[in-house]
């Protein structure tokens, strides 16, 4: 996601996404109240733009993905963005299920269920 304030420019890496806003990691600080113009890439040649302002801002630690934790409020989000922004939001859903779908089952807790059921004896 690329966003823009007047005489700036940067990226933001999305967390997570709604239709009402963003959480997203920054290295830059913003200031609560900061109006952003946002570009969300919606394709290969296509975004998304919308108005946001700065409602929450959290330092995250030393070796976390980046220095700030944000929050941003989508504002004014003319219909077309909007429905484009759903359509997003949707195909990302899809990939999520897809994924979880394909996931092999997590053998290590079915590993500890067969120790339990045949008397608690744990393998040496």
């Amino acid at each position: 996601m690329l966003w823009r304030s007047p005489g700036m420019v940067a990226k933001l890496r999305t967390v997570n996404m709604s239709l009402g806003g963003a959480r997203v990691y920054s290295d830059d600080r913003l200031k609560l109240g900061t109006k952003l113009q946002l570009e969300l890439l919606a394709g290969a040649d296509s975004t998304v733009q919308v108005l946001a302002c700065v409602v929450w801002v959290d330092e995250l630690d030393a070796g976390a993905p980046a220095r700030y934790d944000v929050g941003v409020e989508f504002l004014d989000v003319p219909e077309e963005m909007t429905s484009r922004l759903a359509a997003i939001l949707q195909k990302d859903e899809d990939y999520k299920r897809q994924l979880e779908a394909e996931a092999p089952p997590d053998r290590v807790w079915e590993d500890e269920e067969d120790d339990e059921a045949g008397g608690g004896e744990k393998k040496q």
